[in-house]
């Protein structure tokens, strides 16, 4: 049998009162579970609560009116919510605070993702709990969230909480959708620094140095085209946020000088570097090598065997000879972007140059290698490597005394 207490001439039965102390906001009182007097509530609210009322679902009889009540005290409801991409796995979550209502606390949200549908409440993982960058009435918060992988959608849940003495109570969920940026790609074509952006965290590198320079003119004329600049690649680099990259590319040589290295550095450690290939050296000085070997000139010999220039040597391969014995000889290995048979070719050696008139110069290596010089009266042609290729000079025909430039390097980046 409840308890029957007479208030005013009127009597209250607390025979199915649920709610206790703890459901009721400090400061406010009622009769509640099991007591003959009204009591003062216990429960305290933080954050920016303003709420009096018995917790949602409990029981109670008011001191003032005297007929049983239920109580609708709840978190309030946000007012929005969105998500968008940022950089890498950084994505940013914005939402609308609740405004501010009597029984409707609020202290902050919770956000929840998942990559097979909406999380809710319990499901997927939870990846923030916080009041965000602004807590005022129908203000506009948000936060930026670092999410697994790239390239994948991702759903999120959003819902309010309020911390209170008697624990924490949670608020209606609204979700939305994502999908994060992918794989970042970027060139540098001349020197200078790139500051790492939000959302990576892993990079490769692929470098070129400058192509080599041709000789000056060796004999009749003819001269030897320039090597290649050398290529590298740098895989799984671990990199974060506001780091910076310098980045120096080496120049194309020019005449009998060897090009330029290529490297890339971050707080003065070398992360990837390739040399620049040698100069268009005459065919017996073995230290003419490069990415791609340079072409030898067409020779006058008595049995006028080749007077056209040599091609030259491209993905690595040495420059062809007249001596095999002392070949201008490449890396050995692909100078293709990334080391992979599909990425871009680099580093073709320079053709070497015609030694006589009426005989054209070598094809410039594939890959940026500048053409030999021709013997042709009146004949065009780009002695020069291609600009950032690393291809090598054209070596001087009969009919073009001036050597070719090497082609300046590159750099590549991939964020990821």
């Amino acid at each position: 049998m409840g308890k029957m207490i007479i208030v005013g001439g009127g009597g209250i039965s607390l025979e199915d009162v649920t709610a206790t102390q703890s459901d009721l906001i400090k400061g406010k009182t009622a009769y509640l579970q099991g007591q003959d007097d009204p009591l003062p509530g216990t429960l305290e609210l933080t954050g920016n609560a303003q709420a009096a009322h018995v917790l949602a679902g409990e029981t109670f009889y008011a001191t003032d009116p005297k007929d049983k009540q239920t109580g609708t005290m709840t978190v309030n409801s946000l007012l929005s919510f969105s998500c968008a991409p940022y950089s890498g796995r950084r994505v940013l979550v914005k939402w609308q605070n609740p405004k501010t209502a009597s029984g409707k606390p609020y202290s902050g949200v919770y956000i929840r993702y998942s990559t097979s549908g909406n999380p809710g409440k319990t499901g997927g993982t939870q990846i923030y709990k916080g009041a965000g960058n602004n807590t005022v009435s129908e203000g506009q918060s948000q936060a930026y969230l670092d999410l697994p992988a790239l390239s994948t959608k991702y759903y999120l849940s959003i819902y309010p909480y309020v911390t209170c003495s008697a624990g924490e109570m949670t608020g209606a969920v609204i979700n939305a959708t994502v999908t994060t940026s992918a794989v970042l790609n970027k060139t540098f074509t001349a020197s200078g620094s790139y500051t790492i952006p939000a959302g990576y965290t892993k990079a490769d590198l692929f470098a070129v140095g400058g192509g080599g320079g041709a000789v000056n003119t060796y004999n009749h004329g003819g001269s030897y085209g320039g090597s290649g600049g050398y290529t590298k690649t740098v895989k799984s680099i671990a990199v974060s946020s506001g780091q910076v990259l310098n980045m120096t590319i080496g120049a194309g040589g020019v005449n009998n000088a060897n090009g330029g290295a290529t490297s890339v550095t971050m707080s003065g450690a070398v992360l990837c570097s390739a040399d620049g290939g040698s100069y268009g050296k005459n065919s017996y000085d073995t230290g003419n090598a490069g990415g791609s070997g340079g072409g030898q000139f067409g020779p006058y010999t008595d049995k006028a065997d080749h007077l056209e220039g040599y091609p030259g040597g491209s993905d690595g391969g040495d420059g062809y000879p007249l001596n095999t014995n002392y070949t201008a000889k490449g890396q050995g290995t692909t100078t293709r972007a990334w080391g992979i048979s599909t990425g871009t070719l680099y580093a073709g050696g320079g053709g070497g140059g015609s030694e006589l008139r009426y005989y054209a110069g070598g094809a410039g290596g594939a890959g940026g290698g500048g053409t030999g010089g021709s013997g042709i009266s009146g004949a065009t042609y780009q002695r020069n490597g291609t600009t950032n290729t690393g291809g090598g000079a054209g070596g001087a025909g009969y009919y073009s005394t001036a050597e070719g430039i090497g082609g300046s390097g590159i750099v590549l980046l991939k964020l990821y």
